[in-house]
């Protein structure tokens, strides 16, 4: 008798119930005569059995018949996120966790630093280790992933969360941004507020769609008005400050700024207040996605809530439906609106300092004593 053929008939003799759930198997000896295998030979064959969960080895016992619910076999789905530390990213993590633990779903957590060559790297091994299924947190400025190709000739299926082209061939939930950008600017306007100055949400060498809807509205809504945007991704306190203080020192500074997103709303406030300018009293700030710490912050954040949980969770949703209809049924695509959330951070449009005023906000001389003007 082969190994494999000792394997598979105390494979049977388990789920025949022969060796009930909760006991321990006879002893190796007793084993071995009564199947007609040396001891060695039985000891392989049980190897295999172990692995897969059907049998619990136990030290000093011998070997055990795990109860049902020790004997599931785990589910795994993977999570790929382009930032751990982002606030962002966690929250929407969280969702997606408590998602698949309802439905008996373990989550392999992978994290691509923003870095392309990272998720196809990632990809690649989702792949080659069979997991039941993928949610990537893809990035706007990035491609679709060449590596997806890999989880479709595996048959696991894949939802793609928060930016997709209209035509990718995959399940996708996303926001619908431009309502977004319009519901932030409009509330400015409506606020009296002309001068609109734009954060971007990520660096100077990439593109987000919330940049080309600010044009837009500006184009759109207040005509002659100059898109003005200042980064603050991948720049210094110190730098941001200088380019703040730079803006507005000008004659037709902003009297407001939309950030594209919570994390460079939270960089410009503390500038600001590096800048001893009041906020909202002599600027506003909005911010976008309505991190949960903003509403805590001195001067609480007005900012577009980006439904992020439900987001994930719907992502996780999408996924276990894919898993029961199967990967040959037509992609879905699902959009999720935005909604302003109106605090503290924005207010009436005052009337900035004249050009000459201005020269306040410039670095002082080396021992002169800076002077605030009176807005």
């Amino acid at each position: 008798m082969t190994q494999k053929q000792l394997t598979e008939i105390i494979r049977s003799k388990i789920q025949a119930g022969f060796y009930p759930p909760g006991v321990l198997l006879p002893s190796e000896r007793t084993m071995a005569e009564a199947l007609g295998a040396s001891r060695p030979t039985l000891r392989k064959a049980m190897e295999p059995l172990v692995k897969e969960g059907i049998l619990e080895q136990q030290p000093g016992r011998g070997m055990l018949v795990p109860e049902e619910s020790a004997r599931v076999p785990w589910r795994m789905i993977a999570l790929l996120l382009p930032d751990f530390t982002n606030r962002f990213f966690a929250e929407v993590a969280e969702a997606i966790e408590y998602a698949a633990f309802q439905r008996g779903y373990q989550i392999i957590l992978c994290n691509s630093r923003h870095q392309p060559h990272l998720i196809e790297h990632h990809l690649k091994q989702l792949a080659a280790r069979k997991v039941d299924g993928v949610i990537l947190a893809h990035q706007p400025n990035q491609e679709i992933p060449k590596s997806l190709e890999l989880l479709r000739q595996a048959r696991i299926p894949a939802v793609l969360l928060f930016s997709s082209s209209r035509n990718a061939d995959w399940d996708s939930v996303v926001l619908e941004d431009q309502a977004g950008v319009e519901q932030a600017l409009r509330y400015l306007v409506s606020l009296g507020h002309r001068q609109i100055a734009y954060c971007p949400p990520l660096d100077e060498q990439s593109a987000h769609p919330r940049d080309d809807h600010y044009r837009e509205f500006l184009r759109r809504s207040l005509p002659g008005k100059k898109p003005c945007a200042f980064h603050v991704v991948g720049r210094s306190d110190e730098q941001v400050t200088a380019a703040l203080r730079a803006l507005l020192a000008d004659p037709d500074a902003p009297t407001a700024c939309f950030a594209g997103n919570d994390h460079v709303a939270v960089r410009i406030l503390k500038c600001l207040a590096a800048l001893k300018v009041k906020v909202p009293a002599e600027f506003s700030v909005v911010g976008f996605d309505n991190l949960r710490l903003v509403e805590h912050l001195p001067v609480p954040l007005t900012t577009v809530d980006q439904p992020k949980q439900e987001m994930g969770r719907r992502a996780a949703e999408l996924l276990f439906e894919r898993l029961e209809l199967g990967p040959d049924t037509p992609a879905r695509r699902e959009v999720f609106s935005p909604h302003l959330v109106i605090r503290e951070s924005a207010s009436l449009a005052r009337t900035f300092p004249p050009a000459g005023a201005a020269e306040s906000l410039a670095q002082p001389a080396p021992g002169a004593k800076a002077k605030r003007p009176q807005w």
